[in-house]
């Protein structure tokens, strides 16, 4: 009676686990990681890897590529995935700098961020609501400040709720997933036949924001995309590189290549492009001056750009009355951001000199924003003699 009743159990579990197996997109979650030790256990049968599928001998080395990329893996399943998605980077764009940020204040990361075009989430999965909230906050600025940030698959989507860089209703899995191409011709899908099936997961949304703009399927479920976010980019790969597969390596440079132009780091000027539909609508603007808090009896800073009119080159001096965390920005009369002079950055007091940016004549408005309080200033280049 005890050996049947054994016999009972083990089957009835060995039914139980067949239900994570994903032929399809598949409604939940699944509970552990491929390349885990859980996962060659209970998977082994969807999940065998045919020796060499993934060589790791061809890599498309970039080397034209020079970017800074910050990898931000406090939220990572694990440090092996990880390791092996900034493993991958720094294969495929060799002159690229790669850092990690893996834990820290929400001031922390905001400093990690400085100097970097493009942040790669890799498999983002668990955390502390409350830090992913102040995350969150700091992950959208720079964005809205002409950064990129690119998110690879997860079982968890509802970190991908929490961080809200994009909305999405529901998340899915996929095992040995068919990937179709719904803009062929978009740079993320350059050098891609328009379908293709992968041996890794793939894990597509359910996608509720009007602004997320698909690039390539599964089933018809979004699984490659991205959403524009005032001057900045996030785009979503939901493919899984726990695997070096060659595809899945080939989407995730050219997400970073794509997505990091035109280049965003201090000193460098955003241009619009036929894909930066952030461009603000509103009507021209005037100069102004904007101040909240204590801004109108203590003020923080003070500036001066000269010469204004210029024909060549302008100086912006920004004197600081005291430590304060300083963003600046140029925009046009539409309003939309053509350059970034400073992303958001403590600065101690004192005195610090910049340039306007190598931009067309016209009319053009440097945005300096510390906490609560903004200056705008109206700077106007003309057409030398």
């Amino acid at each position: 009676m005890l050996r049947a009743a054994f016999i009972f159990a083990l089957v009835t579990g060995l039914v139980g686990l067949s239900a994570f197996r994903a032929e399809k997109p598949k409604f939940g979650e699944r509970p552990f990681s491929v390349n885990t030790t859980e996962s060659h256990f209970f998977h082994s049968n969807d999940r065998s890897v045919p020796v060499g599928m993934f060589s790791e001998a061809v890599v498309e080395a970039d080397t034209s590529v020079q970017l800074h990329v910050l990898m931000m893996n406090y939220t990572a399943y694990d440090s092996a995935y990880a390791n092996k998605v900034h493993r991958i980077i720094q294969q495929r764009l060799p002159s690229s700098v790669v850092s990690d940020f893996w834990d820290g204040s929400a001031e922390e990361l905001q400093q990690a961020l400085t100097g970097n075009e493009v942040v790669v989430i890799a498999y983002p999965s668990g955390g502390n609501a409350d830090i992913l909230k102040a995350y969150s906050k700091i992950l959208t600025q720079y964005v809205k400040n002409g950064g990129g940030i690119i998110l690879t698959g997860t079982h968890e989507f509802s970190i991908l709720q929490q961080l809200g860089l994009f909305d999405l209703d529901f998340g899915y899995f996929c095992a040995e997933p068919m990937i179709h191409s719904v803009v062929l011709d978009h740079p993320v899908l350059a050098g891609f036949s328009g379908e293709k099936a992968l041996k890794n997961y793939a894990y597509p949304l359910d996608i509720s924001d009007p602004g997320f703009v698909t690039i390539a399927d599964v089933r018809g479920y979004p699984v490659m995309g991205y959403k524009c976010l005032a001057a900045g980019k996030v785009a979503y790969l939901g493919l899984e590189y726990y695997y070096d597969e060659i595809e899945s390596s080939h989407f995730l440079a050219n997400t970073i290549r794509w997505i990091a132009q035109p280049k965003r780091a201090v000193g460098f000027v955003a241009s619009a492009s036929g894909d930066n539909n952030w461009v603000s609508k509103s009507p021209k603007r005037s100069e102004e001056l904007l101040r909240a808090g204590t801004g109108l009896t203590d003020p923080v800073f003070d500036v001066k750009i000269y010469p204004n009119p210029y024909v060549i080159k302008a100086t912006i001096d920004l004197d600081l009355a005291k430590a304060s965390a300083i963003a600046i920005d140029v925009t046009d009369e539409t309003g939309r951001i053509v350059g970034i002079l400073l992303p958001l950055k403590n600065l101690n007091a004192g005195l610090y000199r910049l340039e306007m940016p190598n931009l067309s004549p016209g009319v053009y408005f440097v945005q300096f924003k510390s906490g609560e309080k903004t200056v705008v200033k109206k700077v106007v280049k003309t057409v030398g003699n």
